[in-house]
């Protein structure tokens, strides 16, 4: 794998922004390349003229200098999505056995907005570090691993299921100025819009998810499918347009 393969979806970009999971900071198993990897496409970026924007996610929790950003003048927020939950990844096997770690947590914290909220989420992301990390990307591996033990499948089902009631939840709370926010974490590419609040979640590029690009220019937000083959990604289909006033 090289970074080669994201290099046509930056086509025409000026500022790329990364909301969170770019590498895999935390597993040692996947270190090593993922520090590579990083390299590389900072210097693709560099080569390019394209800004780089990067947010944490809870498995590169270090990352970047922000959890979040806003665009249009708060009318569209972005971050990763992690701190909907209390658990970060309910789903995870380590949530499942750290109930009474993150409780501990959690009763130590002390909200002022929401830099304090997010760094309680890398605070969880850290704790939640498994001891292994399969690297196998055989899809009938990944549904085996996601499927047992059937607790953890459960909860994903429900965290599936709850996610944008989750995210609107989050957002009202902490940009209540917000018409659209942008998350990445639930692996689960959608598109909800009620009227009020749009949400977005841009997936992963991981089987079996899959995964949106957004562009915001000239006003105008677009957001569309990825094109995912063995050695390269592109822009597909065109997924809405919206005109965001400020």
């Amino acid at each position: 794998m090289d970074v080669g393969m994201v290099e046509p979806l930056l086509e025409d970009c000026k500022t790329l922004l990364l909301n969170g999971d770019t590498w895999q900071q935390l597993a040692v198993e996947f270190r090593a390349d993922g520090m590579r990897l990083w390299a590389d496409l900072q210097d693709l970026c560099r080569k390019k003229n394209i800004d780089l924007i990067v947010l944490p996610g809870n498995h590169d929790p270090d990352a970047g200098d922000a959890g979040w950003v806003t665009l249009a003048n708060g009318a569209i927020a972005i971050t990763h999505g992690d701190a909907v939950y209390a658990e970060g990844a309910p789903w995870s096997r380590m949530a499942l056995k750290l109930t009474k770690e993150i409780a501990e947590e959690w009763a130590n914290y002390e909200p002022t907005g929401i830099d304090s909220r997010l760094a309680m989420s890398q605070r969880i992301a850290h704790l939640l570090l498994p001891p292994h990390i399969g690297k196998s990307r055989n899809i009938f591996l990944r549904i085996w691993d996601a499927i047992t033990p059937p607790t953890r499948a459960f909860r994903m089902i429900v965290c599936w299921y709850c996610m944008v009631a989750q995210t609107r939840r989050f957002s009202r709370e902490f940009f209540p100025r917000a018409k659209v926010i942008i998350c990445g974490h639930f692996h689960r590419t959608g598109i909800w819009d009620d009227g009020k609040l749009l949400v977005i979640n841009t997936g992963s590029y991981m089987p079996p998810g899959g995964a949106y690009w957004c562009e915001w220019n000239g006003g105008e937000l677009r957001v569309g499918k990825v094109n995912i083959a063995t050695n390269s990604c592109s822009r597909g289909a065109l997924m809405g347009v919206w005109r965001i006033d400020a």
